[in-house]
């Protein structure tokens, strides 16, 4: 479920469809599609902004920006590999995922061309199913839930080149650290046929995913005609560790399983589109493009036995952003074309492929502002 692929933005990813400065990619929450567990707002680069009717934009030095980013999902169309599973939403037996995350950042500009932020994530998840409780035959459905602070990250920024010198064009990148600040091990109250039952949620909500990991980002720009660019995006989050030791659900059922753990899983995110400055004096942009999120199946260091619900989303994300006097503003909403949840290492291991939820659309908004 997200993220995550995470962040918000200060400034703005296209003269504001995604603010620079917040969250940085949002990786550790960043990115989320139900149960596949990619949590967080949404993602950019700090320091991120351009105008495609001018030059890139860029804090100047010694200039701070605050930003606060939001981003919303409901999951509850289930997918086995790229095929839906249109027969739990008939019978009822779907699960549903409603998870907000606001991500709070601040970014220092020590340079034109360089800069650091701070991010902190907040999420808030309720999970409503009849697997968890009484099962699926008994047709009582329950709810579940977490929130609290995420895992805070801190990155630094740099373009390649300085702004001012490229004025049609530039690339951006950064490297971040995340922390197990948010709460791995939540829990709360399962109605079973035995009576209620405190036990740990579902990986897909909980708020921190109990590990240290890095983050690589990377933005670029071109100008390709008056008042409009191209962009592209990329961010990727290395986790290490291979599992946080709490248990899932299935350890209470099979506790010699060695793989009911649940896993630190890496988050990946990819973005590319292009922008028109609609409205120059009103500083608005509006911007299509195509965006492709999720968790892969092992991660590039360290092992990748725990649980986990590995896939991604490949969807369209219209946007449109505002830019003016310091201040950013965006809204957009990637929208599902393709689904796919991939079989995890103890799924291959043990002849098996399980299933995840998906959201149809996300709605991601962020606002900052410069001083």
């Amino acid at each position: 479920m997200i993220s995550a692929l995470s962040g918000v933005c200060a400034r703005g990813l296209l003269a504001g469809l995604a603010l620079s400065g917040v969250a940085g990619w949002s990786l550790t929450s960043a990115w989320g599609q139900g149960c596949v567990a990619v949590r967080g707002s949404s993602q950019c680069l700090a320091g991120v902004a351009m105008d495609p009717a001018h030059q890139a934009a860029h804090l100047e030095g010694g200039n701070w920006q605050l930003a606060l980013g939001y981003r919303w999902l409901r999951s509850d169309r289930h997918f086995r590999g790229g095929r839906e599973e249109a027969d739990r939403q008939a019978n009822e037996t779907e699960v549903v995922n409603e998870s907000h995350f606001f991500d709070l950042s601040v970014t220092y500009a020590i340079s034109p061309r360089f800069s650091a932020a701070l991010i902190l994530p907040f999420v808030a998840s309720d999970r409503a199913s009849l697997y968890e409780h009484k099962g699926n035959a008994s047709g009582e459905r329950y709810h579940t839930q977490a929130g609290g602070l995420a895992d805070v990250r801190v990155a630094a920024y740099g373009w390649l080149w300085d702004p001012m010198a490229m004025p049609r064009g530039n690339v951006q990148l950064g490297v971040g650290l995340k922390a197990p600040t948010g709460e791995k091990a939540a829990t709360d109250i399962f109605q079973r046929p035995a009576g209620p039952t405190l036990d740990y949620v579902d990986q897909s909500i909980q708020p921190g995913d109990g590990g240290w990991g890095c983050t690589v980002e990377g933005y670029a720009w071109r100008e390709l005609f008056a008042r409009s660019a191209a962009y592209a995006q990329g961010s990727y989050l290395f986790n290490p560790e291979n599992h946080n030791g709490v248990p899932t659900r299935i350890a209470n059922l099979n506790s010699a399983d060695p793989d009911t753990r649940m896993s630190v899983s890496d988050q990946y995110l990819l973005r590319a589109g292009l922008a028109y400055h609609l409205i120059p004096s009103w500083g608005l942009t509006v911007s299509l493009g195509g965006r492709w999120e999720g968790v892969p199946v092992e991660d590039v260091l360290g092992a990748s036995d725990g649980f986990r619900r590995p896939g991604f989303a490949v969807s369209v994300e219209p946007g449109i952003g505002f830019m003016k006097r310091g201040w950013s503003v965006s809204l957009s909403a990637p929208v599902a074309l393709y689904r796919n949840r991939e079989r995890s290492v103890p799924d291959r291991r043990n002849g098996r492929h399980g299933d995840a939820a998906f959201a149809d659309f996300v709605i991601l908004t962020s606002v900052a502002k410069e001083f």
